[in-house]
C-alpha cells in the first residue's frame, strides 16, 4: 500500500492574525513586560517634576528650557524602554514555544512555518504598538499639563503688560509655548521610533530562529542595536573601504530613525519626506531580515 500524500495547505492570513494575538495575549501577562512597562509610565509621567532641574535664565526661557526637557526626556525614555519591550519581548517568543514544547502540537495541525514565523512576528509588533501608545499618551498628557500652566501664565502676563513692547514680546513667548507643546514633529517621531522597534524586534527574531537561549538572543539584538547607531560614523570613517562597506550594509543604520534632538530643540519641522524616506529604507531592511528568519526556521528541525 503506498501512504497517502500530505494535503498541501494553502496560507492563510486567519491562522497568521489568530497566532498574533494569542502572542500578544501571553506577552502582556509576563511580569517582566508588566514591570518595564508601568516604571516606563512612572517614570514618563514625572518628567514635569525631573524638569525642575534643567532651566534658563528667566522666566521666558525657563518654560521653553523646562518643556524641551519634558519632551527630551519622555522620547529618551520611549526609545529605551520600547527597546527594551521589543528585544526581550521578542527573545522569548521562539525559545518558550520549543523548551515548552507547543511549537510541534502547532506546526502539527495544518499550520505553515512561515505562518507561525510571521503570526510570531505581528504579536510582537503588536505588542510594541501597544506599549508605545500607551508611552506617547502619558508623553502627551505631562507635556500638556505642564505646557498649559505655562501658556496661562504667559497669557496673564500679556493681559497684564504696562506697554507695547511687553505685550509684544508675551505675545511671541505665548506662540513659542504653544508650538512647543502641539508640535506635530512629535508624531513624526513617534512614528520613526516604531519603525525602528519594529525592526529591532524583526532582528531579534531572526535570532531566535537558529538559538533557543534567551540570553543569547537578547545579547545579540543589543549588540545590533548599539553597532546600529555607530554605523553612520562608522561609513564616514571606514566608507571607502569595500570590505568595510559590505559589513556595514548588514546592518541597518538605525540613527537614522533618531530625530529627538530635533523635537526637543524645536527645529522648524521634520518633512514628511524624510519620514517616508527613512520607512521605506527601514521597510526594505524588514523584509530582508523576516526573509532570513525564514529562510533559517524553514529548515531547522525540529
Amino acid at each position: 500500500m503506498t501512504e497517502p500524500s500530505k494535503e498541501w495547505v494553502g496560507f492563510s492570513p486567519q491562522r497568521v492574525w489568530t497566532i498574533a494575538l494569542n502572542t500578544l495575549t501571553e506577552s502582556v501577562r509576563q511580569k517582566v513586560y508588566l514591570i518595564m512597562i508601568l516604571f516606563a509610565l512612572v517614570l514618563i509621567a514625572n518628567a514635569s517634576f525631573f524638569s525642575q532641574f534643567s532651566f534658563g535664565e528667566d522666566s521666558g526661557s525657563e518654560a521653553m528650557e523646562k518643556l524641551k526637557f519634558i519632551k527630551d526626556f519622555s522620547l529618551g525614555a520611549i526609545s529605551i524602554f520600547g527597546m527594551l519591550i521589543a528585544i526581550v519581548g521578542t527573545a522569548q517568543l521562539i525559545p518558550n514555544e520549543m523548551e515548552n514544547r507547543t511549537i510541534y502540537t502547532i506546526l502539527a495541525k495544518p499550520v505553515r512555518r512561515l505562518e507561525f514565523l510571521l503570526g510570531k512576528y505581528l504579536g510582537s509588533a503588536l505588542l510594541v504598538l501597544v506599549s508605545l501608545a500607551m508611552m506617547s499618551v502619558m508623553f502627551g498628557a505631562a507635556l500638556k499639563f505642564k505646557g498649559d500652566s505655562y501658556l496661562r501664565e504667559a497669557r496673564a502676563t500679556a493681559g497684564q503688560a504696562q506697554d507695547a513692547g511687553s505685550a509684544e514680546e508675551a505675545a511671541r513667548q505665548t506662540q513659542r509655548i504653544h508650538a512647543a507643546v502641539y508640535d506635530a514633529n512629535i508624531v513624526k517621531a513617534l512614528a520613526l521610533a516604531y519603525l525602528k522597534l519594529a525592526l529591532l524586534a524583526a532582528i531579534t527574531l531572526l535570532v531566535s530562529t537558529f538559538s533557543t537561549s534567551m540570553v543569547f538572543n537578547v545579547a545579540v539584538a543589543l549588540m545590533v542595536f548599539f553597532a546600529g547607531h555607530l554605523v553612520g560614523p562608522a561609513k564616514e570613517k571606514w566608507g571607502q573601504s569595500g570590505a568595510a562597506q559590505f559589513l556595514l550594509a548588514l546592518i541597518p543604520d538605525l540613527s537614522l530613525f533618531n530625530v529627538t534632538d530635533d523635537v526637543a530643540i524645536g527645529h522648524a519641522g521634520i518633512p514628511w519626506a524624510y519620514v517616508l524616506k527613512v520607512a521605506a529604507y527601514g521597510g526594505m531592511y524588514l523584509m530582508a531580515v523576516l526573509g532570513a528568519a525564514h529562510f533559517i526556521f524553514a529548515d531547522r528541525e525540529m
